[in-house]
């Protein structure tokens, strides 16, 4: 008699916003005042789709576990069909599956697509978690739309939940596309400030490279000792 061999499928589970430092320039007050706030309360709390394709992603929709390898959309129109099937069923599948699909969405550069999809979403009463937001500032950030990514920032606080590092490390960057250094300077300042949201070392190579590229090497000079006390060892993301 043959023996059965079962495979194990394994998942792998950001007053004034200057700096008091030389070389961290002032905010306007218009973002002081969006900024600080709802720190203050986080503080107190072009190929044709294959069937194959959309065989594969809806069956991660339908698995109840995490797939062994997530199916992979190459296209908009792969990820359309699978977000509309996923809207088909009942129960609508979680928001993490929904979560999967702005990802890989956001990472073919359809930023305004990821938007448009979780506006869907909302309308339907999936309520977004904190991975959804982040997805979301990230893409308002690569539209440079700067002020939308703020008031995503405050949906974290209407819906309970709570920003990390990788939210506001978003901001930063998202600020610096956009060249507004100060704006991510008094963002890392008042995480640095704060002591609630520690800056990692994605933080700080984030907005190193943003002071070399606006050639102001001393502060990057000043970032590296600070990253040293620390205990923070730049990595290849600083150096690229």
């Amino acid at each position: 008699m043959q023996k059965m061999m079962r495979k194990t499928l394994s998942s792998s589970s950001p007053s004034s916003y200057c700096s008091s430092r030389r070389g961290m320039p002032c905010l306007p007050s218009t973002l002081i005042v969006i900024v600080n706030n709802f720190l203050a309360l986080f503080h107190s709390q072009s190929s044709k789709p294959t069937k194959s394709t959309i065989t594969q992603l809806g069956k991660l929709v339908r698995d109840g576990g995490p797939p062994p390898l997530k199916p992979r959309v190459t296209n908009l129109e792969d990820a359309l069909k699978v977000f509309d099937e996923m809207l088909q069923r009942r129960p609508l599948p979680s928001v993490v599956r929904f979560n999967q699909i702005l990802t890989q969405v956001s990472k073919l550069k359809h930023y305004s697509a990821v938007i448009s999809l979780n506006k869907r979403m909302s309308l339907l009463g999936i309520a977004s978690d904190v991975y959804t937001l982040s997805i979301i500032i990230n893409c308002y950030c690569h539209l440079k739309q700067m002020e939308f990514s703020l008031s995503v920032l405050g949906q974290f606080f209407k819906l309970g939940l709570q920003s990390d590092v990788t939210t506001f490390t978003t901001l930063i960057n998202g600020f610096i596309i956009e060249n507004r250094l100060a704006e991510a300077a008094g963002i890392f300042s008042k995480m640095v400030e704060g002591g609630h949201c520690e800056p990692n070392v994605v933080t700080f190579s984030t907005i190193i490279k943003g002071f070399c590229m606006s050639g102001n090497n001393s502060a990057a000079i000043q970032l590296l000792r600070k990253m040293e006390e620390r205990s923070l060892s730049p990595t290849q993301l600083l150096i690229a």
